[in-house]
């Protein structure tokens, strides 16, 4: 529970020297943010330009220091925002020196840069992300996400950012689910959009408000399938695929080669008009700051027309306010059902994503559990006689995960 009256936050910078400094009495418009579009978190504050130990802050805290937001909220306390400085606008008046700041987490590099990817039909998602991470220094330190073979996966000159939500889009066409990247203390993930343990539940009253808007402005109501072959005329049309055409023809082209599989650009039509074949409801909703709260999490709302559950697509925290700003959209129940219908068997030796949770000391009802982080395991025991927890995963990297034991249906793919 987030005691709000309990809510603070200290700033920490480090130096290049590595000293830790506590520079919070310096720091006023302290914010962090998440954008739906953007791989990295960005947090802003100004500092002043204060004495510490004889120097100045501004000849200690400079382009590249690490700065991190440490934040208590009565039941808890946590790094909710790390980064490395990227900005400093100083600001000179007879009274005082303020530095402007921005900071970015460990993401930036990647969402500023460009760059070619390749990987032949086949390639998982996990294995594609982790490759291409890789080749920027930076190690998954985690995965919940989808791991489904890709078709040919071609990027030119492509800004990262892009890359990275490519893949991620296209395993999520395919069933996978969705997911998102995030850095946690320098740590970069790829979570489940909507996986949080704890989801935070916010009402209507004087410290919560929201705008709710629906709109058409992305309908897709038909999707036509035409062959890719050069022709000097029009091209072919395979099939057509109707959605909710009472709203009006709002039509899309999925282009398909002879040599492909029709059902697959079927399924893909099919992805078109479930994600954006009906009004998009989405909604800003306004309340006292709640430091875990992050991009990709899902909260439950009952503020104005706001009734249920919803994804958070971006959140901007606000220290001095005590507020914070979150975009939100109706969590989508049928694509988790969608993917629900689609059950995978498995069978001994099967090497398994686990998703992380309890692992048990047998298969039991009742038996004792612990958690563990998630990560590969091998399925070494099928249908265990308790039933309660009937599968045995045994860790495949004990650096990723620690798993050993009994676990429940679902909790790997």
């Amino acid at each position: 529970m987030i005691e709000v009256s309990k809510v603070h936050y200290d700033v920490i910078a480090i130096t290049e020297k590595k000293v830790q400094l506590n520079i919070t009495q310096a720091v006023e418009g302290l914010g962090w943010e998440e954008e739906e579009d953007e791989l990295a978190m960005k947090i802003t504050f100004e500092l002043y330009n204060a004495k510490y130990n004889g120097s100045r802050l501004s000849s200690l805290i400079k382009i590249g220091c690490v700065v991190a937001i440490k934040a208590y909220w009565g039941s808890g306390k946590g790094i909710v925002a790390m980064g490395n400085v990227t900005e400093c606008e100083r600001s000179t008046t007879k009274a005082d020196e303020v530095f402007n700041v921005v900071a970015y987490d460990n993401l930036y590099s990647m969402q500023r840069s460009q760059d070619n990817i390749y990987f032949a039909a086949g390639k998982g998602t996990k294995s594609a992300l982790t490759e291409v991470f890789k080749n920027w220094g930076i190690t998954l330190s985690s995965y919940s996400g989808p791991d489904v073979s890709h078709a040919k996966i071609l990027y030119k000159n492509s800004y990262l950012g892009d890359v990275v939500r490519g893949i991620l889009d296209e395993a999520k066409k395919k069933g996978g689910g969705k997911a998102i990247v995030r850095s946690t203390e320098n740590k970069v993930s790829i979570v489940a959009v909507g996986g949080n343990k704890d989801i935070y539940h916010f009402e209507g009253n004087n410290s919560v408000s929201s705008k709710h808007k629906v709109s058409i402005a992305n309908l897709v109501t038909r999707v036509k399938i035409v062959s890719s072959e050069k022709t000097d005329g029009l091209p072919k049309v395979e099939a057509v695929k109707n959605g909710k055409t009472e709203y009006g023809i709002f039509q899309k082209i999925v282009n398909h080669a002879s040599s492909d599989n029709l059902s697959e650009a079927q399924e893909t039509a099919q992805d078109m008009l479930d994600e954006n074949g009906k009004p998009k409801e989405t909604a800003t909703v306004q309340a006292p700051d709640t430091p875990p709260v992050r991009k990709g999490d899902m909260v439950h709302l009952a503020v104005g027309a706001l009734n249920g559950f919803y994804i958070v697509k971006s959140v901007q925290h606000d220290a001095d306010s005590g507020k914070m700003t979150m975009q939100v959209e109706k969590a989508d129940t049928t694509a988790k059902k969608k993917t629900e219908t689609k059950k995978k068997t498995y069978k001994v030796g099967d090497v398994v994503n686990f998703h992380g949770g309890k692992h048990y000391i047998s298969s039991y009802p009742g038996a004792k559990g612990y958690n563990v982080s998630a990560g590969r395991a091998k399925i070494t025991i099928a249908n265990g006689s308790g039933k309660a927890h009937p599968w045995h995963l045994v860790y495949e990297n004990w650096s990723e995960t620690h798993v050993y034991g009994w676990v429940d249906d679902g909790s790997f793919d």
